[in-house]
């Protein structure tokens, strides 16, 4: 092979590479991006983030379940409310290091009266310490999704039903307020 032939396939080689790798510089790194790899939502409120936030909701969308995890990164406490249009809001103590999930019986938050069937999204605003994010649609899912149907919330009261109004505090800091009218819904903070 001659001297003037290698050059050229070098040559050749050198620039292929450089062709190739060039599609790396232009082209940002997928897993540097944050999204939400959920159905759900992420909203931010300073050091607070209430992420995979959605309403499992039953086919007639009268009632839904919120689901998602209220965490803070901060080192203290922090009071965190999350305001759904149509409804009441609804508020937790986030303890740091301590994540609330919504998807346990004990944090359940169940919205009557939604108003808003599956594939419909609803506007809503958290506030943590102050601070409010601006407002956010959350969306509502069918609950009939295998991935969701242990969520959908029934017709039975989630919890016995009152025989006086009430405001009890949660183990996880959830404040709830019922009556016997409410019993459905025992879980919307009281305000």
């Amino acid at each position: 092979m001659s001297i003037r032939r290698a050059s050229l396939a070098a040559l050749f080689v050198a620039l292929v590479s450089v062709g190739a790798a060039g599609c790396s510089y232009a082209t940002p790194v997928a897993t540097e991006r944050t999204y939400n790899a959920s159905d759900g939502i992420v909203i931010g409120v300073g050091d607070v983030t209430l992420s995979n936030i959605a309403l499992i909701s039953d086919d007639e969308g009268s009632q839904a379940r919120l689901i998602g995890q209220v965490a803070t990164s901060g080192t203290k406490a922090t009071n965190v409310t999350l305001t759904i249009e149509g409804q009441q809001p609804i508020s937790w103590n986030v303890e740091p290091n301590q994540p609330i999930d919504l998807e346990t019986t004990e944090n359940e938050h169940v919205l009557t009266d939604l108003g808003a069937k599956p594939g419909a999204t609803l506007r809503a605003k958290a506030t943590a310490d102050g601070q409010t994010e601006d407002q956010k649609t959350i969306p509502v899912i069918a609950g009939h999704l295998k991935e969701y149907s242990s969520l959908v919330p029934s017709s039975e009261p989630s919890s016995p039903a009152a025989t006086s109004s009430s405001e009890t505090q949660s183990p996880n800091g959830t404040t709830a307020s019922t009556s016997p009218s409410e019993a459905a819904t025992p879980s919307h903070a009281a305000h």
